[in-house]
């Protein structure tokens, strides 16, 4: 028997890899419970209380953000995305085969933009190392999406929301240029900020109460 209860979301305390789908749920509709889990202070940074109880949620490959919707359950982002479009809103996965393919052609670029500048904010918090990999990877990017509103095409497709995730990361980041120095990112970036639902949910001022990375990060650690 299915449970008919709201699905549960589960992450750490931090945007990390959860705002892009709490946006995607906002513009989806979906009622949802927030499960957080917070890391102790350092030195330690403590994780228990997601280690604890990591292996008895009886997850096939347990991990966060993970994602219970009634007996299903489910990890790994990029997986959370593409099932919460199938079941919520089937336009957001492309209608067309080549619409499939190049879905997850740059849904692949995007994840390793992501881990590309993800990695120095934790390791180094170099803002000129991260300035670097955005001016070789970040072009390409925006030549695939050319003169469409979105990345894949006029409609939106999953990879937005959590692309948009990853510019206002670079916004962070390059201390409010990116937009700036980029006017066709900065208008990428309000196409996405303006979809339906999706516009509430950043006027709620949610994620903004929350840091980009957990405290361990050498930036980005506080909101």
């Amino acid at each position: 028997m299915v449970d008919q209860a709201k699905p549960k979301f589960g992450y750490w305390d931090i945007r990390g890899l959860a705002a892009n789908i709490r946006y995607q749920l906002a513009y989806c509709g979906v009622e949802y419970e927030q499960v957080n889990y917070s890391c102790g202070a350092g030195p330690e940074f403590d994780k228990t209380c997601w280690t604890d109880v990591k292996p008895n949620l009886g997850m096939d490959f347990p991990n966060l953000p993970y994602f219970i919707d009634g007996d299903f359950k489910l990890t790994e982002t990029s997986a959370i995305h593409s099932t919460s479009a199938a079941k919520w809103d089937k336009t957001l996965l492309g209608s067309t085969p080549e619409e499939v393919a190049r879905l997850a052609m740059i849904a692949n670029v995007v994840f390793d933009l992501k881990m590309s500048i993800t990695r120095p904010q934790y390791m180094s918090g170099d803002r000129e190392e991260i300035k670097k990999i955005v001016e070789a990877k970040l072009p390409p990017i925006m030549k695939f999406r050319g003169e469409h509103k979105f990345l894949t095409g006029d409609s939106p497709a999953w990879i937005d929301f959590l692309f948009f995730e990853l510019v206002e990361n670079l916004e962070f980041v390059s201390e409010g240029k990116l937009l700036a120095e980029h006017p066709k990112v900065k208008e990428y970036h309000s196409n996405v900020a303006s979809l339906p639902k999706l516009a509430e949910y950043i006027a709620s001022g949610a994620e903004k109460k929350l840091p980009f990375n957990n405290k361990m990060a050498k930036l980005g650690a506080t909101a």
